[in-house]
């Protein structure tokens, strides 16, 4: 059988394009160390992320409303606002703070809105003796934790600067008062390279 002028073209084509399309999408893919710093871009990045949870942790554990307690507070850690112009996903800045307070021992916490209606339906379930009464204990919290991600970004011809502030307070939620501040500064400076930003 002998192979036509056309159809060899068409075999061989075909063949480099699928070699070409398999090359390209394959990719060299390894672990890297997730406590390395990560300069990737100037956008709010993992390194800022555990540099931001470490910092604002530390200083709630050393503030004399957590470290002088006699017993472990009961928290309710809220929402952080994200108010930059980039999509920061604020609930893993949240959850990297809880869980670091939580190891510490020092505090406690009770269940936030996001997860409290399923606290209250496994009670509901195995707690019928209780006639769905509300139990004030879920409810009454000793402190809460809100916060806030802002950011300032400038930029020009050559370089473009990035300044992140996140903030936290403690407040009494019965009387209203902060009892704890603080917060975590961050500057990214990018030079523009010759394929842009």
């Amino acid at each position: 059988m002998s192979l036509t002028k056309n159809t060899i073209i068409t075999v061989g084509i075909s063949t480099l394009l699928l070699a070409f399309l398999t090359g390209c999408s394959s990719k060299d893919v390894k672990y890297g160390d997730v406590k390395a710093v990560e300069t990737v871009t100037a956008d709010f990045g993992s390194t800022d992320l555990q540099s931001t949870a470490e910092s604002l942790t530390q200083s709630l554990l050393e503030s004399r409303y957590i470290a002088k307690a006699q017993q472990p507070p009961k928290v309710r850690l809220r929402a952080v606002n994200n108010l930059t112009y980039e999509h920061i996903d604020t609930k893993s800045i949240t959850d990297k703070i809880r869980i670091k307070l939580l190891k510490s021992g020092q505090v406690r916490f009770l269940a936030d809105v996001a997860n409290l209606n399923q606290v209250k339906d496994e009670r509901e379930l195995t707690a019928s003796a209780t006639a769905n009464k509300e139990n004030k204990a879920m409810a009454d919290s000793d402190y809460i934790i809100t916060g806030n991600v802002r950011s300032i970004k400038k930029a020009n011809d050559d370089v473009k600067d990035v300044y992140y502030n996140v903030s936290l307070e403690l407040v009494n939620p019965q009387s209203g008062e902060i009892m704890w501040a603080d917060e975590k500064e961050i500057r990214k400076v990018t030079s523009k390279s010759s394929v842009g930003w």
